[in-house]
């Protein structure tokens, strides 16, 4: 009766779930929040658009005045100063000026490297709410298989002793508790392979929120049924990928590259043009032999940069763009294909998940429980071997076990395609 007992609570317990999947999602959403404000890489990322962006305005300013401060006609051999009536102190300022459009072109460049490190932003924080959920429902799953395998081995203790009591008693032979406790034993082997997955997976969702790979993590143990009740179908794969095309950054960042490749090219066909310089000099002539209305001297020039090698520079730098160009737009088809591939493989893999859960929770789970009742009331009264028992009962929690496995694959495939889909609003 005893064992009886305990495997009508374990029964009880896996129907009922341990909590909906709406808080495992609340619980979710907390940890990819803690991620997106902790996580380094995503630091590093918006760093990386801070200085892109501070890039901008530099890139459109003119290049720093020139000063120079002299004095010619220094007697020699002593340099003395104030011995020629040609001495004077010349002060001179000069400020190149770029050929027209220059600096716009340039500020193009950066605005265009701003954009793509904000796509790029966007891609890493897309992606580490994908590895975030992916950890947290497969440390999920680990919580619910470990406590899955302990009723279980509740059950076969149970049975190690129901059967021993049978065995002193002439009532069963002694194959019985000898499988019995072989089953256990398995079982245990078992606990420690997944209470090293469940460190494994706690340290990989530590790491991803900063955080040291012990430290806690509240965790809901998947109920493969709320899962199933909550499981709606979802638009065709071509819709799917249609929108991914459309919005994920990973696709604006290509774009992004090959705007400031085209950029770079004009200019580089700029500064194949000739850049200009103003210049003013101003002469101060110092008193000599008592005359003191010498005149000061004021100069006014005008330069003119001649691109005598612009087909060994400029012309091969813009080359070297166009083929930059070319190759980012070649970067962004691949991407637009290597995204289209995730997207539908994703969809694909979703889609067999939900299918697999639904036969498992209508299908396959009812009929185990069903076996293991129908084997244990003919086991009480002699009917059924005690290693047919264990059998549907291994059965049954192998069941329960992909249920729960099938279930948090489902949810991770959820956000991951989510994710490959969401408008840029929505990471």
């Amino acid at each position: 009766m005893q064992f009886r007992q305990l495997m009508l609570t374990a029964l009880a317990i896996a129907m009922a779930g341990a909590s909906p999947a709406r808080a495992q999602d609340s619980i979710l959403q907390s940890l990819v929040a803690e991620v997106l404000a902790r996580n380094p890489t995503l630091v590093q990322r918006q760093a990386a658009v801070r200085a892109a962006a501070l890039r901008i305005r530099p890139a459109g300013t003119l290049p720093d005045p020139r000063l120079s401060l002299g004095v010619m006609d220094l007697q020699m051999p002593h340099f003395e100063f104030n011995q020629s009536d040609f001495t004077e102190v010349d002060a001179d300022l000069s400020q190149e000026i770029p050929w027209p459009g220059t600096l716009g072109a340039r500020s193009g460049v950066m605005r265009a490297a701003t954009a793509g490190a904000r796509a790029e932003e966007g891609a890493v924080r897309r992606e580490l709410t994908t590895t975030m959920a992916a950890g947290y429902y497969r440390l999920g799953y680990t919580v619910t298989a470990l406590e899955t395998l302990r009723h279980q081995r509740e059950l076969l203790e149970a049975a190690v002793q129901l059967s021993t009591t049978r065995y002193a008693t002439g009532a069963a032979p002694q194959s019985d508790p000898l499988q019995a406790k072989l089953a256990r034993d398995r079982l245990r082997s078992e606990e420690f392979a997944l209470e090293s997955e469940r460190v494994a997976a706690l340290a990989a969702v530590n790491a991803l929120r900063n955080r040291a790979p012990e430290d806690t993590v509240t965790v809901t143990p998947i109920d493969p049924a709320a899962v199933r009740a909550g499981v709606t179908s979802g638009p065709p794969a071509d819709s799917l990928v249609a929108l991914a095309l459309s919005a994920h950054p990973r696709l604006t960042a290509r774009r992004a590259a090959i705007d400031a490749a085209t950029r770079t090219i004009r200019v580089e066909r700029l500064g194949a043009r000739p850049d200009f310089t103003v210049g003013v000099r101003y002469g101060l002539r110092p008193a000599f032999g008592g005359i003191y209305n010498q005149p000061d001297f004021f100069s006014a020039f005008v330069g003119l940069r001649l691109p005598v090698w612009a087909w060994r520079k400029q012309n091969r730098l813009a080359d070297a763009a166009r083929a930059d160009s070319t190759g980012a737009a070649a970067d962004l088809r691949d991407a637009e294909l290597q995204l289209s591939r995730e997207v539908t493989e994703t969809a694909a893999r979703l889609q067999a998940s939900r299918q697999r859960l639904a036969l498992l929770v209508d299908d396959v789970l009812p009929t185990a429980r069903g076996t293991v009742e129908s084997v244990m009331r003919s086991y009480q009264v002699g009917r059924a071997e005690f290693l047919t028992l264990l059998s549907v009962e291994d059965a049954r929690f192998r069941a329960e076990l992909e249920a729960a496995d099938v279930a948090a694959d489902y949810l991770t495939q959820f956000v991951m395609l989510r994710q490959l889909t969401a408008g840029e609003g929505r990471p």
